[in-house]
């Protein structure tokens, strides 16, 4: 006995549930390999990716350090300039300003401060003799808000050397300062750099990065590559922060580096080198980004389970080869209903595996084909009533049967209504044109049959227009509907008729310009000219469209007008007088809109136009 004859009856009829279970062993397995693998892997990339961000914060970091060490020199050769002599003031004064035109846009302001080299100072009282910002000459340096450490001061050990201040809010702006005295010992050129127009030049090595600078002393934000304004506590609340906590409980002048990994963040950091610096750099990076190679690992190993997976497939389907005479047998049946006969036998036997259902499906389509047939064979002899029709046949040829059944279906109650109209108002017109033309002689005869003429003429016309826009494809482009509406009425005789209107600016629908025309100009003729006192018209931009309203005080509609159009074909007994209705309807079906008629007093045509792009 085999093994298979063990296995229960679902699994033994069907091939999949049998190779399913051996793949799923075998996949198990690598499975359970790969996520060790996964893992560890992981791990290793991880700490790569975190030893990434802090190698770009110490890179950012030394960058900032070079930068204040450039600053400094490029004060300390300021101080020297022959051109700054403070007691010429006007050759002084151009002489900050051209050098500040050359110095790069993060410098904010020059100026030349007095100084008493001998008494301690705080850098506040100081009296500020020229700057490049002409408001704070004349008074003390505390008006630039440059806050000087308080352990320094604004105090110097020698000449040569160079002071570099806090970071210092003035306004919704950040600042730093460098100071350095000039020759004579009694006047100290102060440079101000502004701190966010240097962070625009922060770079990462990592997309989404964003590189805050941190104080030493204080962990509050100095400066932030998105925002302008700083001295802020870091985070919200920087004691409770893993890079505040350590910056806060660690000597300033140390050196501070390293990484932090957070739900939604990976954060490295490191301190400022230089003595006069205590400045710590930080990259924060989303976690989503910095830990990117970290997913792509993991996707890959995945996908090696999935190739392994589909690989079992494969072998599967080979194995399944076994079916091959029933495949081929089916083959041959179907290549019998291809070749037109739908009367073979599709023999299923009592299979109930995957086979069996091939020849279940093959014995839909055949009657699927059947029933398609005898569809197509009734709309040939224009048996709309037969219930053939009525069988639901699924898919796209079920739909296109379907659509061709109403298309044919309304083509030849078309050719109805224009049959009976022509052959109604062409019989009336021409008895009108018989009678008159017996007293030909008289005027007001003649002028009965030049009318009755004229309005055979323009049904003939009407019916052209109808033909063409039947026949064309809508062009749907978007239209201002006061600008449309209004060149309509312009082409409308209103014969002093007050047309009141009442049009969003912003009004617009996208549909057919030259049908939109059409569909307007039916309605807003027949309102002119039967209102008694004026005509409405008015516009709803809605979700998915418009609606338009016309309005007027007249007669009304007769129910006889209407009820063909509601029916869609004319009666010797139900028929309209002429085309405007029709050509409004049919218009209206052209757009894929929605037209309706109150006529509880005068009449109120409402038309509603879907925007065609949305449909």
């Amino acid at each position: 006995m085999s093994l298979e004859s063990y296995l229960p009856d679902p699994v033994r009829s069907r091939y999949a549930l049998k190779l399913l279970g051996v793949s799923l062993l075998i996949v198990l397995l690598i499975t359970a390999l790969t996520t060790v693998t996964v893992f560890q892997v992981s791990d290793r990339v991880r700490d790569n990716q975190l030893r990434s961000v802090e190698t770009n914060a110490e890179l950012e970091a030394r960058a900032l350090g070079q930068w204040i060490d450039g600053k400094q020199q490029v004060v300390r050769t300021l101080s020297n300039h022959e051109g700054l002599t403070p007691v010429a003031d006007d050759r002084t004064q151009a002489t900050l300003t051209t050098e500040l035109d050359a110095l790069s846009p993060e410098t904010a302001s020059l100026s030349i401060v007095e100084r008493s080299p001998h008494v301690h100072s705080n850098g506040t009282t100081e009296t500020i003799v020229a700057s490049t910002d002409s408001q704070f000459v004349g008074r003390p340096l505390s008006v630039t808000d440059a806050n000087w450490k308080p352990t320094v001061g604004f105090n110097f050990e020698d000449t040569d050397d160079v002071i570099l201040s806090l970071v210092y809010t003035d306004g919704d702006e950040t600042f730093v300062a460098l100071a350095s005295p000039m020759p004579d010992g009694e006047h100290v050129l102060v440079a101000e750099y502004q701190t966010s127009v240097r962070a625009e030049r922060f770079t990462s090595a990592i997309n989404g990065t964003d590189t805050l600078v941190l104080g030493g002393y204080t962990a509050y934000v100095l400066f932030d590559e998105n925002e302008s304004d700083g001295i802020t506590p870091y985070e919200g609340d920087r004691a409770n922060t893993t890079i505040g906590r350590t910056i806060l409980q660690s000597d300033p002048t140390s050196d501070i580096h390293g990484a932090v990994l957070t739900d939604t963040e990976v954060k490295g950091y490191y301190s400022v080198p230089g003595e006069k610096v205590d400045w710590v750099v930080v990259k924060e990076v989303p976690r989503s980004k910095a830990l990117a190679v970290t997913d792509r690992v993991q996707r890959d190993l995945w996908l090696v389970v999935g190739i392994v997976m589909a690989g079992f497939l494969l072998i599967g389907a080979v194995i399944q080869l076994g079916p091959i005479r029933s495949i081929k047998r089916l083959s041959k049946q179907g290549n019998a209903i291809a070749e037109g006969n739908l009367g073979v036998d599709i023999d299923r036997g009592d299979r109930n595996d995957e086979v069996g259902e091939v020849q279940s499906a093959f014995d839909n389509i055949r009657a699927y084909v059947e029933t398609i047939t005898e569809q197509a064979e009734a709309l040939s002899r224009q048996s709309f009533d037969d219930d053939v029709l009525d069988a639901d046949v699924p898919g796209r040829v079920g739909e296109s049967v379907a659509t061709m059944h109403h298309d044919l279906q309304q083509f030849i109650t078309r050719l109805d209504v224009l049959n009976r109209i022509l052959r109604h108002n062409l019989r009336n017109q021409l008895d009108v044109i018989d009678s008159h033309a017996e007293v030909l002689d008289e005027s007001e005869h003649r002028a009965a049959i030049l009318a009755a003429t004229e309005t055979l003429a323009g049904l003939g016309t009407r019916a052209r227009h109808i033909d063409h826009i039947l026949s064309k494809d809508p062009q749907p482009t978007r239209i201002d509907l006061a600008d449309r509406i209004d060149a309509v009425l312009r082409d409308v005789e209103t014969d002093g008729v007050t047309v009141g209107t009442s049009i969003p600016d912003d009004a617009t629908v996208v549909t057919d310009a030259e049908i939109l025309t059409t569909v307007l100009r039916s309605p807003l003729e027949n309102a002119v000219e039967y209102t008694d006192s004026g005509v409405g018209v008015s516009v709803e931009s809605t979700d998915s469209g418009c609606t338009i309203e016309i309005r007027d005080d007249g007669p009304g509609i007769p129910d006889s007008e209407l009820e063909p159009l509601a029916t869609d074909q004319e009666t010797p007994l139900q028929h309209s007088r002429g085309l405007g209705l029709w050509e409004l309807k049919w218009g209206v079906d052209e757009l894929d809109g929605d037209l309706s008629f109150v006529t509880d007093d005068g009449t109120t045509v409402v038309i509603r136009l879907p925007d065609l792009d949305s449909t």
